[in-house]
């Protein structure tokens, strides 16, 4: 009996064996696949960094040219195998063209012929090792060739262009890989989008909170929005387990309090008001935070909350003063993300702007 038992425990320990095995071995082929794929990505970054993209055919670059002359919309393409695509739209529903070019982001923004591109680039990173991957920082022009770029490490979040072009923003994840994880820690950088010269981070501005000088060692920014003007903007911050809206200042570089409970704030084309998402208990104890679409007048500070009720982890951007766009998983037909839009009113319901995108920057 013992016999017998020994091996049966002996074959349980050989078949686990031979599991493990087979799990290393397809973990380790899907790296390499997924580096390969990283790699041919890379490898067009760096033509795109070099202008050496593939150029669109005369009638393709003549339909770019006309889509940038009138109001349009900028996002990234997210289904493959054009994953990550920056494609131009017109806001025209009578024209409604659209042309897909072949630079690539995660992230993308742009206004005023600037636009600011944010890609991680996971093919430097060695296969079975956690070291820290760059994060491709590019400005680039109404032509989408680059003019200045630079690398930083973490994870591409948030982008902005101040409504003029002159000044890009930018949030990383330092560590951490969302806006509810305990180890949150991020990096917000302003930039000069003519020279590419950084500006500084959030976290070297001064912050006044009621009146005095407010400091602590622990403050996280993200979610930069500016305003007409560019010089003023509002941004995220975080201290402990408070959230706040701040007031920031170029010139001074000064950060004001405002409000308490803003995350990822869009300011409204009209300036009156700010769409944010706002942090609500999770489902499930212990898990990520439910985030509620909410718009808050800057006047009386009135809180609405959007007719949008699931979750939504995006900093947002109006469509025009009545709609908002924002990202989220699409369940019909796929699991893409696709850009929705609702009436900033609390009125209506969510709708599907464009299947399989994100990242929208409306340009007016």
């Amino acid at each position: 009996m013992k016999s017998s038992n020994s091996r049966q425990g002996r074959r349980k320990i050989f078949v686990w064996i031979v599991l493990g095995c087979v799990a290393l071995a397809v973990g380790y082929t899907s790296r390499v696949l997924l580096r390969a794929n990283a790699e041919t990505i890379h490898a067009q970054v760096e033509a795109q960094a070099q202008g050496q993209v593939t150029p669109l055919s005369i009638a393709e670059q003549r339909e770019l040219e006309a889509i940038q002359n009138q109001p349009h919309l900028v996002f990234l393409h997210q289904e493959v195998p054009d994953y990550g695509k920056l494609t131009l739209a017109s806001l025209d529903p009578v024209l409604s063209k659209s042309v897909q070019t072949m630079f690539r982001c995660d992230r993308v923004y742009y206004a005023a012929g600037n636009g600011i591109c944010l890609l991680y680039d996971t093919s430097t990173a060695p296969i079975g090792h956690l070291a820290p991957i760059p994060v491709e920082v590019m400005l680039f022009g109404s032509d989408l060739k680059p003019r200045h770029q630079f690398t930083v490490e973490g994870t591409p979040s948030r982008a902005r262009i101040s409504p003029d072009g002159k000044y890009a923003a930018f949030t990383v994840f330092v560590t951490g890989h969302s806006y509810g994880d305990a180890n949150l820690s991020t990096a917000t950088i302003l930039l000069d989008t003519a020279t590419g010269k950084n500006l500084g981070n959030l976290e070297e501005f001064e912050t006044w909170k009621d009146g005095r000088l407010f400091q602590a060692p622990d403050f996280n920014f993200w979610g930069v929005t500016f305003a007409r003007d560019s010089n003023r903007f509002y941004a995220t911050l975080q201290h402990g387990n408070a959230i706040y809206l701040v007031q920031g200042d170029i010139a001074a570089r000064k950060l004001t309090v405002l409000h308490e409970g803003i995350e990822c704030p869009a300011l409204s084309p009209d300036e009156t008001r700010i769409a944010f998402k706002k942090r609500a208990p999770s489902i499930i104890p212990g898990m990520m935070p439910n985030w509620q679409l909410t718009v808050l007048d800057l006047t009386t500070m009135k809180e609405t909350e959007l007719a949008e009720k699931d979750s939504v982890d995006d900093q947002v951007e109006w469509l025009d003063n009545n709609h908002i766009l924002y990202q989220k998983d699409d369940p019909d037909p796929s699991k893409w993300p696709s850009i929705f839009v609702v009436p900033a009113d609390g009125t209506g319901q969510p709708e599907v702007l464009i299947p399989s995108a994100t990242s929208p920057a409306v340009v007016r």
